[in-house]
């Protein structure tokens, strides 16, 4: 399997010597503060471990906000963090929808005509770069929420277990594997709130992770993640009989 460890852009360089010890790739995510810094996406462009992902910016971002100022800002740095993936020569990029938390099935529904023509752009400009990209469940109540636009727009799809058992109304990860997961962020929770704890914390069965060995999985932990490593080698081990 290939497993990934996510850093903050600007704590990516200092991390090197860690990556490299623990024999992980990287997905960086792409912080805003430092989406300018071009001398930095070069040094890291040369520097980071393969595989290489990258996360779009999200925080308070929605690509169809109510007010247009925020919509308008959310796709312009959506566009700046999918240039710095490229830059970074990242293959593959992350992002949100940008639903807000406590939406209903019906109004995440309607929201897909104008998401389809707001990421549209974006869609286009990965393909050009040559960036794949994976839409990532956060507060999608359930896995319907997704499959229009990931098949309009072509998109895959990135799992996070965290997020369908803190946010959504589908908190069993079995049912989120219908819309074949191509990434994996992985972290340990309480089901309360999103931790981000390693996986040697929080209760939740691992199980569902059977037969997804070929996709990349990303340990977006807090933290140094050995004990997630740990963790993930013993399971494979009980698992091997």
């Amino acid at each position: 399997m290939r497993l990934l460890w996510s850093v903050n852009l600007l704590e990516a360089e200092a991390l090197l010597p860690r990556l490299e010890a623990l024999g992980l790739g990287a997905e960086v995510y792409l912080d805003p503060r430092g989406l300018g810094d071009r001398a930095l996406l070069e040094r890291l462009a040369r520097r980071l471990p393969r595989p290489l992902s990258a996360h779009l910016p999200f925080w308070n971002l929605d690509p169809i906000a109510p007010d247009p100022e925020v919509a308008n800002l959310s796709r312009r740095r959506l566009l700046e963090g999918l240039e710095a993936a490229a830059r970074l020569g990242a293959g593959r990029a992350v992002f949100h929808s940008g639903l807000p938390a406590k939406t209903p099935l019906e109004g995440a529904l309607a929201r897909v005509e104008p998401l389809l023509e707001a990421l549209r752009p974006l869609v286009e400009r990965a393909r050009a770069l040559g960036v794949a990209l994976f839409l990532e469940n956060t507060h999608e109540p359930a896995p319907g929420a997704l499959v229009e636009l990931l098949e309009a727009l072509g998109l895959g799809f990135c799992f996070d277990p965290a997020h369908a058992r803190v946010f959504s109304a589908t908190p069993d990860p079995f049912s989120w594997l219908a819309l074949r997961p191509g990434h994996l962020h992985l972290n340990g929770t309480d089901g309360v709130y999103d931790r981000h704890w390693n996986l040697d914390r929080g209760e939740g069965d691992l199980a569902w992770l059977e037969g997804l060995e070929g996709v990349p999985w990303v340990l977006e932990v807090r933290g140094d993640p050995e004990p997630s490593l740990r963790f993930l080698a013993d399971r494979l081990l009980t698992a091997g009989g």
